[in-house]
């Protein structure tokens, strides 16, 4: 029965899905969709994904962690469903693989089979799991939490190298997935879990317990593996931390007056809709004191209530389950929460990442180990009471006096609004349990298995009504999410110019966003939806930021658009300047207009000067703008000739090489208006070339008078390192793997 009621909740929650409607909220559309566009783009053309010169003059791609740029699910659903199905496709399948790792966790920790269904439908079929799809590279790490926690336990209570091997391949697929801060709890509960676990051993029984220092030793040991398990994971996904590191340092993250570390923190009424519908309805502002990242943090009345009696009387062995959960639950309160606030502002790693909501998965899945204990727990009291209709009656007395009562109750407190609506689910499905235990028959050996699976029924019953009362993720019709954009006919085929989009959304996406906006996203060119229409753009939305990306790339100044070489402008209104030619103007008001006063994207001055970045941005946003006769370089010599007239032609122009055709008239500097970026070379005729950063984020090379070709490169070392390290790490993962398998067929 419990079963069955496991694929009803599968089938209630993805019910949009069976109508033909695909995921595809907040970031789904802006960022996963693009990135996925891309990413097939180079799979198809056989180019490695390095660089996107699309978003922002050009930035990393594969560095961006959650771009999941090396990570083979996501390259196996781009292949067989598309840019846009695939992000259904993954969702579903990190949903089953979440359920299905919690479920052999719980198992492998000895929990009942109805016990271990409810851990796993929890994690991976609760409302707030499943709101979280629109954040899908946090899932995807999660879901390989119950993997890597079975092989921690395995690592600490099995000996042998195919536990360590297990440890560090879904170690290494977390990273891949891309979510850091999801693999940093996973591996702080796999140090708990080795650090607290106790490796039984056979002894008389007779025999005393030795002190508990005695396991100090072996313990020891056993972090020591997990830790250099986590090494391994490292060394098989260097290829992308490596250049991920790298453009941690070039973006806003890691300069010092960076301080977004506590941006989203959860508030105490969230800690509240964590088992009480509503209770954190409705929310304060989008960038306010709750967090935004989760939208639905309802797990389930009876989920909750099981963690706590499986975290209170359950086994040793869930210990280090039950302090992670607390631990990260106070790290997700973040600003709300002084000791989680200062852990999370001055101690790396934590230092390097935002949205302490992030954390609270961590502790969701903690509370999902701990709900099959309780399950468990009520099942051992049900050994020892017999069915008592007067229990029962009490309860259904009880339940309903509370149900009738509790709104009053909670007006008398300083609840938010909406939740009095939200209360009296807490005592209905709490009444209903006890009502359960109270009146299912069977002897002392049958009734323990009937209260465990009745539980069981129970808690899935719970999460199918949730889906039903919390809003799902949003979820748009397939058609017009593959529909081609109605404003890319209306630009060249062959675009050599930039385009400049609106890039701030509304201030709270999630409440003044429309289904409309969604459908008509490629239409408006939202970012970053102009990838998949290969439209490179000043502009850009996502983490990590350049570092100059609020007082350059978003300045709104008409300097830095001509500088960058911005042809076209699509508003969601006007034109943004009155000297544009308006070329369309859609029925929503969205505007394209044309600009001629843009430099082209490369070009030739005769005058140079060393600036400081204050300086250089001063005169790139100068009205007069002299960056037209002189450029202001960071590195390089200063050049003072007259000024002529030179010619630059593109001779190929791909993602990551640009070849130019260049007749100089005299000494110059080429400025290309493209991102300076370590990784970039360049040669000029052949012979390399310095690249200089001029005009505080464009490239400059210094050429001599005279007709030249200028080829730019991205060949990032940080990349080329960590491929080879990646490489020399799977290949010596799978010749002890093969070791193993020789050793397996030698046993025989």
């Amino acid at each position: 029965m419990s079963v069955l009621g496991l694929l009803v909740l599968l089938t209630v929650t993805y019910r949009s899905v069976l109508s033909g409607h695909l995921l595809a909220g907040r970031d789904v559309f802006r960022i996963f969709f693009p990135d996925s566009a891309f990413l097939l783009e180079s799979l198809r053309a056989g180019e490695v994904p390095l660089w996107n010169p699309y978003l922002r003059l050009g930035q990393p791609f594969a560095a961006t962690l959650y771009s999941q740029a090396f990570y083979p699910p996501r390259w196996l659903a781009l292949l067989a469903a598309g840019p846009v199905a695939s992000m259904t496709v993954m969702h579903l399948a990190h949903t089953v693989l979440a359920a299905l790792g919690v479920f052999l966790l719980t198992r492998r920790l000895n929990a009942s089979w109805p016990a271990a269904l409810v851990a796993g439908a929890t994690f991976g079929l609760s409302p707030m799991m499943v709101g979280l799809g629109i954040q899908q590279n946090v899932v995807d790490a999660a879901a390989w939490s119950g993997l890597l926690l079975c092989a921690a336990y395995d690592v600490t209570h099995q000996p042998g190298r195919r536990p360590w091997l297990l440890l560090a391949l879904c170690g290494a697929m977390s990273l891949l997935a891309g979510s850091p801060e999801t693999t940093l709890w996973q591996g702080l509960l796999a140090m708990a879990v080795a650090g607290m676990g106790v490796p039984t051993r056979p002894r008389n029984v007779t025999t005393p317990r030795p002190p508990r220092w005695h396991s100090l030793k072996p313990r020891g040991l056993a972090m020591s593996r997990v830790a250099a398990a986590f090494v391994g994971a490292v060394v098989l996904s260097a290829v992308v931390l490596f250049p991920a590191a790298e453009f941690a340092r070039q973006s806003m993250r890691l300069q010092s007056d960076w301080s977004e570390q506590l941006a989203w923190s959860m508030s105490w009424p969230q800690v509240l809709s964590v088992f009480w519908p509503l209770a954190d309805s409705p929310r304060d502002t989008y960038w306010g004191q709750d967090q935004w990242f989760i939208i639905t943090l309802f797990m389930g009345t009876l989920p909750c209530v099981l963690a706590v009696l499986g975290g209170f009387w359950g086994p040793r062995r869930i210990e280090p389950f039950a302090l992670g959960a607390l631990f990260l639950m106070f790290l997700s309160l973040g600003r709300h929460f002084p000791p989680a606030a200062w852990l999370l502002q001055s101690i790396p790693p934590f230092t390097f990442f935002r949205y302490p909501a992030k954390y609270f998965v961590g502790a969701a899945f903690c509370l999902s180990v701990l709900s099959a204990f309780g399950v468990d727990v009520l099942g051992r009291l049900a050994w020892r009471r017999r069915p008592s209709g007067l229990l029962a009656a009490a309860a259904i007395t009880g339940t309903v006096l509370t149900v009738a009562t509790i709104g009053w109750a909670v007006r008398q407190l300083p609840m938010r609004a909406s939740a009095e609506a939200g209360a009296p689910w807490v005592p209905f499905w709490l009444g209903l349990a006890i009502v359960l235990l109270a009146l299912l028959p069977g002897t002392r050996g049958t009734r323990p298995r009937r209260v465990r699976a009745g539980l069981a029924s129970l808690v899935i019953v719970e999460l199918v009504a949730a889906q039903f009362l919390l809003s799902e993720p949003r979820y748009t019709p397939s058609e017009s999410l593959t529909q081609p954009s109605a404003l890319r006919p209306l630009l060249p085929e062959v675009f050599e110019g930039r385009i400049s989009v609106d890039i701030e959304g509304p201030e709270d996406p999630t409440r003044t966003q429309s289904k409309d906006g969604i459908e008509r996203s490629l239409d408006r060119f939202t970012p970053n939806r102009f990838v998949e229409a290969r439209l490179p753009a000043l502009e850009g939305y996502g983490a990590p930021e350049p570092r100059y990306t609020t007082r350059f790339h978003h300045a709104g100044e008409r300097s830095v658009y001509d500088l960058a070489g911005v042809t076209h402008y699509v508003r969601r209104g006007p034109p943004p300047f009155e000297d544009l030619e308006l070329l369309h103007q859609a029925e929503d008001g969205t505007t394209l207009s044309r600009s001629r006063t843009a430099l082209p994207r490369a070009f030739l001055v005769q005058q140079a000067r060393l600036a400081s970045d204050e300086e250089a941005l001063d005169a790139v946003i100068d009205a007069d703008q002299p960056f037209r006769n002189i450029a202001y370089l960071a590195t390089g010599e200063p050049l003072d000739r007259p000024r002529c007239m030179g010619r630059v032609e593109t001779r190929s122009r791909g993602a990551q090489h640009l070849e130019l055709a260049v007749e100089a008239c005299d000494d110059s500097y080429l400025i290309v208006s493209d991102s300076h970026y370590p990784g970039w070379h360049a040669t000029v005729d052949g012979q390399a070339a310095a690249i200089h950063r001029a005009n505080v984020s464009l490239r400059a090379v210094r050429v001599s008078p005279g007709p030249h070709t200028i080829r730019f490169e991205y060949r990032p070392m940080s990349f080329r390192l960590g491929l080879a390290l990646t490489l020399a790490g799977w290949l010596g993962l799978a010749a002890v793997a093969l070791t193993l398998r020789r050793d397996k067929r030698g046993a025989w």
